[in-house]
């Protein structure tokens, strides 16, 4: 897509049986495979993205067709020479997703015997007011909310564990810091100890998984060519978290201490910028828009596609390049890429983008060409 590389967020589809590549860039948002297939396998994969020649980054899921194929795609450009290495994260939202999943069940359990406890306690209520001997049923509460309470413990202490493990996928850490990945597999190491449960091997896996950080370590070093000087950096960085993550005090600073470090906040988030800083400050900004840590963008797309899935009775190759097609045609409506489509974003040359126009003055050989256009434009993926 840019000379300088591009991002990529891919999943096959196991159900549905689709493979799904989205390019995410500054400005861009263009699906350019979606593949009908029941065929998972790494080469199937490399198929796919080696066409990408400038592709450095992917984040997906953590299947293992789609890491033997980045690998493989990887070890070919090694191997040719090429300068543009690829780099595969670990997706965090199927991380969260599979996390939710597990707690969801303890909390349903949890409220259950709260209700229980409740219940209990109405019980012990009309006993008494019926003038009838309430001790049995007021034992009987005793013991439900005993066990409510020890049910809702139980279930808050892995909910916390899990929150510290969330906040250390996170690009900053709760106090503002830029986040690195010393202290997120500290933070990680420790949350674990909260998750050990046999239910939580998934999740654990996919937490030591070196990928899952990955996007960390390419965010810094993207950050520091953006800006080599450290000190610099560091205020850019703060001051975009001042301005777009820290959630506004509720209270005002009581201690003398406090009160400085709010005056230097407001400083360095509202404080007028030379031309120099303006530029590194409007970098790191770039930078930290476009990091790609989940693929969202994809399930996304998978949504509105099982939506229209059902409504025909069958899904075909051709019908999905239709849907690709209008979709990177499509003005969008809403957001930062409002009134402009996907391809005209990506900077593709075609006779025209609209869908269709371009459906009634493309021939079909041309029509069938156009992830081959899109892919050797240059550009990448």
């Amino acid at each position: 897509m840019r000379a300088g590389g591009a991002d990529a967020v891919c999943r096959r589809d196991l159900f549905w049986g689709v493979a799904t590549l989205v390019a995410v860039e500054p400005t861009s948002l263009a699906m350019l495979e979606c593949d009908k297939t029941d065929d998972r396998s790494g080469a199937a994969w490399q198929a796919v993205l080696a066409p990408f020649v400038n592709l450095e980054w992917v984040v997906s899921d953590a299947a293992k067709g789609i890491a033997a194929g980045v690998r493989a795609v990887a070890s070919a450009r090694s191997a040719s020479g090429s300068a543009v290495p690829l780099e595969h994260g670990l997706d965090v939202f199927h991380t969260n997703q599979e996390a939710r999943r597990v707690l969801a069940g303890p909390w349903r359990r949890a409220e259950a015997a709260w209700e229980e406890a409740e219940a209990a306690d109405a019980t012990v209520t009309e006993a008494k007011r019926q003038g009838r001997d309430a001790r049995g049923v007021t034992q009987q509460a005793r013991s439900a909310w005993v066990k409510a309470e020890r049910a809702l413990a139980a279930v808050d202490q892995e909910e916390t564990a899990w929150q510290r493990a969330r906040a250390a996928l996170a690009v900053f850490r709760p106090d503002g810091m830029l986040n690195d990945r010393a202290w997120a597999e500290a933070e990680i190491e420790t949350a674990l100890a909260g998750l050990s449960g046999p239910e939580w091997k998934k999740v654990r896996n996919f937490l030591k998984d070196r990928r899952a950080l990955m996007f960390l370590d390419r965010l810094q070093r993207r950050l520091a060519e953006a800006e080599p000087d450290p000190a610099l950096r560091r205020v850019c960085l703060r001051r975009w978290w001042l301005r777009h993550q820290a959630a506004p005090s509720a209270t005002p600073p009581r201690t003398a201490q406090a009160q400085v470090r709010a005056l230097l906040d407001a400083k360095v988030r509202d404080g007028q910028l030379t031309a120099a800083e303006q530029a590194a400050y409007d970098r790191e900004a770039a930078v930290l828009r476009t990091t790609v840590r989940a693929s969202s963008a994809v399930e996304g797309i998978n949504s509105v596609l099982r939506m229209q899935q059902g409504r025909h009775r069958k899904m075909t190759q051709g019908m999905l390049d239709l849907k690709r097609l209008y979709w990177n045609c499509r003005r969008l409506q809403t957001g930062k890429r409002r009134g402009r489509s996907p391809y005209e974003m990506l900077g593709v040359a075609l006779p025209s983008t609209d869908f269709w126009t371009l459906l009634r003055s493309v021939k079909p050989p041309a029509a069938e060409q156009l992830p081959e256009k899109v892919s050797g434009s240059g550009d990448g993926a």
